[in-house]
């Protein structure tokens, strides 16, 4: 069934909306004018309440389809004007997976007017915070959902109303936040500040502003004789002769440093500089496969146990076979050998256990 908002409706969304005249600008760059009409990129000239009441009028109709579309149960006028004003006020996608939608089409209205107590929370200031602004809209939408709903009797010497913990967690905010006016929020900034932004942030590291100042050789000059270039960033290229020079030099000072140098008898065939160095870690590997594994308290237990369980395997056997074979003897034998032999296995099972040490 296709339904149309009320006038009543109507009044609802402007007083919850807000009248402006003159444009303000949004934090995406686009305005909003009269009640949130939206303008892309022009402000474009200030509205009378009557222009801005007809531009509502357009801008809300996709909502009225939307809501007769996806509501199946059959709904009074007060119900569909505050599905309406819910569905515009958190948008198309959210209303389509909210509970209110499925409670509304399985007929429990009751719940449905509750659910939609949840959605108070909006951004402000990079924040999720209950406005108090959406609080006072559900609430007269909640009302205006359930004003033809038949109101039960409940005395309340009867009925005594409890408290319901679920809902005073929901009612109970530790704070409410007051709904950000519309151009208090600055707009985004184009790339090209951000760009510049982040290269300020950049250049605030000594290394990163070294790199960031290296000049890059312009593509014309890869071809030029006598320069060296690479394939990836290009520093200023330096000439062939420019590092034939300084590498004769660096020759020259090593030669005279070792030549100023005595000669004495060493061992040493590598100079000190040139000495690989110890991988740490690897020491630390090899120290480790010589070292000898902890025990805790439980391993030495066990140990105990295995050795007193093989003593007494031993005692019982030499009572067993270095006895004259009678029969006290071989009781004898058995009733030590036999909690010797539990012990041995109680040991060798705790040592099995994954968690033994």
């Amino acid at each position: 069934m296709t339904y149309s908002i009320s006038a009543e409706g109507l009044a609802l969304i402007q007083r919850h909306e807000g009248f402006r005249a003159e444009p303000a600008q949004l934090p995406d760059g686009n305005w909003v004018v009269g009640y949130s009409h939206v303008r892309v990129g022009q402000a474009g000239e200030a509205l009378s309440q009557e222009e801005a009441a007809q531009l509502l009028a357009i801008d809300i109709a996709p909502t009225e389809r939307l809501v007769s579309a996806r509501v199946t149960a059959p709904l009074s006028q007060a119900q569909f004007d505050a599905l309406v004003s819910f569905a515009f006020s958190v948008g198309a996608e959210a209303f389509e997976q909210s509970q209110v939608l499925r409670r509304v089409n399985a007929g429990d209205f009751i719940a449905a007017a509750c659910a939609m107590d949840a959605w108070r929370k909006s951004d402000v200031g990079g924040e999720l915070e209950v406005v108090d602004a959406l609080v006072g809209r559900r609430a007269a939408e909640k009302a205006l959902f359930m004003k033809d709903i038949e109101v039960d009797a409940a005395p309340s010497v009867f009925v005594r109303a409890k408290l319901d913990h679920a809902a005073s967690i929901l009612g109970a905010p530790i704070k409410f936040a007051a709904a950000p006016a519309v151009g208090s929020v600055p707009v985004a900034q184009p790339v090209q500040d951000l760009a510049a932004r982040l290269t300020e942030i950049l250049k605030s590291e000594p290394q990163t502003e070294a790199l960031l100042l290296t000049q890059v050789v312009p593509p014309e000059s890869t071809e030029d004789e006598g320069e060296i270039v690479t394939a990836h960033a290009k520093p200023v290229a330096r000439s062939l002769d420019t590092i034939r020079e300084a590498t004769r030099r660096a020759h020259a000072d090593a030669m005279a440093s070792e030549t100023a140098k005595p000669r004495f008898p060493s061992f040493n065939f590598m100079p000190s500089t040139a000495k690989p160095n110890i991988d740490r870690h690897l020491g630390k590997v090899r120290r480790n496969a010589f070292r000898l594994p902890e025990l805790d308290f439980e391993s030495v237990g066990l140990i105990a146990l295995f050795l007193f369980g093989v003593a007494l395997v031993a005692l019982g056997g030499s009572l067993l076979f270095a006895g004259t074979g009678d029969t006290i003897e071989l009781i004898a034998g058995g009733a030590v050998a036999t909690p010797g032999a539990a012990a041995v296995l109680m040991a060798i099972a705790g040592f099995r256990r994954p968690n033994a040490a």
